[in-house]
């Protein structure tokens, strides 16, 4: 049976890649394809976020009790700070605006890098921990966000 840990590193594997990817197009000035990765990478990421917040975190908290502090509320604070950053990718993206887009990119990565590692290293395998036998069913529905 796959982890939620497993699952989950294998998106930000995936979304990196799409990362990597649009950077290199805001470095080269190739605007269809900084449309088609950046918006692919910002799309799967937010959608990433979200099955965090909607399902993961929710179902770490209950078994846990952990809501007013710990790892899933320093992962939200983070997710937060993510936000106005992911509008200006977007915003850099839709006026071919590469240096804009590059450096969004650079702030974004001061965030996601260690926040990524924190979710591999101890939220993730938390979660794991905490929710068992359910972990299926809540890939399941992390699984259904996806499409």
């Amino acid at each position: 049976m796959e982890s939620i840990t497993d699952h989950m590193q294998q998106d930000h594997v995936l979304i990196d890649g799409y990362a990597e990817r649009a950077a290199t197009a805001a470095e080269t000035a190739a605007w269809s394809d900084l449309e088609r990765e950046a918006g692919e990478f910002l799309r799967r990421l937010r959608r990433h976020i979200e099955m965090e917040e909607v399902v993961l975190f929710p179902a770490f908290e209950e078994r846990t009790g952990m809501v007013q502090a710990g790892p899933s509320v320093q992962m939200r604070m983070e997710h937060e700070q993510m936000q106005p950053i992911l509008e200006q990718m977007q915003t850099a993206v839709a006026a071919h605006d590469g240096a804009g887009y590059r450096q969004a990119s650079h702030a974004l990565l001061e965030i996601l890098v260690p926040h990524n590692q924190k979710e591999e290293q101890m939220m993730y395998p938390m979660l794991d921990q905490a929710v068992g036998d359910d972990a299926s069913a809540l890939l399941t529905q992390v699984r259904a966000m996806a499409v």
